[in-house]
């Protein structure tokens, strides 16, 4: 099965956001919705506390504060150097071309082609938006868009999947 699709700056965070949802580590996980909340948490216990007795500000008020708005913006932060690493990443813009068969997985794009085995992947992610394939060192992952696909490739390509990488626990 031939595929030939674009990966754009939304497909691309899109996927890492997928894999971040589905991270075995649970830091990774709690970057973006737990450590902004104990943030929040913490910043609004510190304006109640100066709102119901105001005091000079000093370094063990702003202290608290700075972390609470440093864990409130951790999601951006993240999405910023998403971003960068995407401009950086020149490898993933312009059309590319995915085959994949019982032997294995191709990928070609203007400046590289790589063949690679079936058991280098652990796991593959899906959401409406695209499938994220995960390599073993659980650090690099290839995005498959899902704008690109008709409904019958999606299914052909969920199926091979389902078929080809073994689910690790």
């Amino acid at each position: 099965m031939q595929i030939n699709y674009e990966i754009s700056e939304q497909d691309f965070l899109a996927g890492q956001r997928l894999a971040t949802r589905n991270s075995p580590l649970r830091a990774i996980r709690w970057s973006y919705r737990v450590i902004p909340a104990i943030g929040g948490s913490l910043l609004a216990v510190m304006i109640f506390s100066y709102a119901t007795k105001p005091q000079e500000l000093s370094l063990q008020f702003m202290l608290p504060v700075t972390v609470g708005l440093f864990c409130i913006s951790l999601p951006l932060i993240a999405r910023r150097a998403q971003r960068k690493l995407y401009a950086k990443s020149t490898a993933m813009h312009g059309k590319l071309i995915f085959d994949a068969d019982d032997e294995g997985l191709r990928f070609q794009g203007p400046m590289y082609s790589s063949q690679v085995l079936w058991s280098l992947y652990c796991k593959f992610f899906e959401d409406k938006d695209s499938f994220v394939l995960l390599q073993q060192n659980q650090q690099v992952g290839n995005i498959i868009p899902k704008r690109s696909l008709t409904p019958d490739q999606i299914g052909s390509l969920r199926d091979l999947f389902n078929r080809k990488i073994v689910q690790a626990g």
